[in-house]
């Protein structure tokens, strides 16, 4: 066996990039308590260039039963929400202890321990399940952009930041910019992420230039930009956990239709405003969820409320210090977290 943890996380294209970005926040905590980290990840190139920019080894190797192609360590993280169960009994057989993050499937009984990095999980720990907001996995970028921000306003024109992921598998950044082009008092800013796909008509709305639309690329830290914003659009995955984090309120349109349970629960918490399943979303939807928080300031500033307050932004800490107490029966991951190894 070799000392230390394999994360073994998926992203690109087709799935996202939320996956890889939550996983490297993780390691990163990680890393910070001495722990040796290496990945394992799909071959795509914005993966890899994410990983190269923060440092971290890795090998590629798809998440299945079917192969391994590489050696791992002591302990191993799986952050996918595909039923890995064949994998996790074929890893623990080899003497592996396994984490899986924010998987609910058959999978979660055959793990170790399940951490539910979730606004809306309810309960600290069931069985060997912990998680909900507490445990919400929040890169040190967000915690220096919050704590170096002055407190936003609700004043005119509002910001709005458009960030649909490193992915945006269905345009929808095209799809929102067209709708709020003619809407007045907002000023917008237009995140195109690693693996968007490249089309003439993002490219014709970039041609535009329009003084109140700024589209941006290769952006490397998105805290800064949420700090500014006073509302923002973007799909269910990691980024409503940093926009809530950053006290920003979110305009949910969803990818998939089974992110529908998700939905309701993040408007029942208060902090965002889903608009529904991409394909019956219209664009005057999408103009009047904006102009809500334009006429409203009473709304704007209740839910700017309620998502700075769901979570403290140590969940990264909290679940790389259990995940050193696993590594090691002897207590060397308790030594390690607290200085002393």
């Amino acid at each position: 066996m070799s000392y230390g943890v394999t994360i073994w996380a998926e992203g690109g294209r087709s799935i996202g990039m939320g996956h890889i970005m939550r996983s490297v926040n993780l390691g990163a905590a990680l890393r910070d308590i001495h722990v040796p980290v290496t990945f394992l990840v799909n071959d795509e190139a914005p993966v890899k260039l994410v990983l190269r920019e923060k440092g971290f080894d890795y090998r590629i190797s798809p998440i299945t039963e079917d192969v391994l192609l590489w050696p791992v360590t002591d302990v191993v993280v799986l952050d996918t929400k595909k039923d890995v169960s064949a994998l996790i009994e074929l890893l623990r057989g080899d003497g592996k202890t396994v984490v899986l993050l924010d998987n609910t499937t058959d999978a979660a009984g055959a793990a170790d321990m399940v951490v539910v990095p979730s606004p809306f999980f309810n309960t600290d720990s069931v069985g060997n399940v912990i998680g909900g907001p507490g445990y919400m996995i929040i890169g040190e970028n967000f915690k220096r952009a919050r704590g170096a921000s002055v407190e936003l306003k609700h004043a005119l024109p509002l910001r709005v930041l458009v960030t649909m992921g490193g992915a945006d598998p269905n345009r929808l950044t095209e799809k929102i910019v067209e709708a709020l082009w003619d809407v007045d008092d907002i000023e917008a800013t237009v995140i195109i992420g690693p693996a968007f796909p490249k089309t003439r008509k993002l490219a014709g709305l970039k041609r535009r230039k329009d003084r109140r639309f700024t589209f941006l690329e290769g952006v490397k830290d998105l805290g800064p930009l949420m700090a500014s914003a006073h509302i923002a659009f973007t799909a269910v995955g990691t980024t409503i956990n940093e926009l809530a984090y950053m006290g920003v309120p979110s305009i949910i349109i969803s990818n998939y239709v089974d992110d529908a349970p998700d939905l309701v629960e993040l408007e029942m918490l208060g902090i965002a405003l889903p608009l529904g399943y991409h394909a019956e979303v219209v664009p005057a939807d999408i103009r009047d969820a904006v102009e809500r928080f334009v006429e409203d300031s009473e709304y704007w500033e209740e839910m700017k409320y309620r998502a700075a307050s769901l979570t403290d932004g140590h969940g990264a800490r909290k679940v790389a210090e259990i995940i050193a107490v696993l590594l090691d029966e002897f207590g060397v991951g308790l030594r390690v977290m607290s200085g002393r190894g």
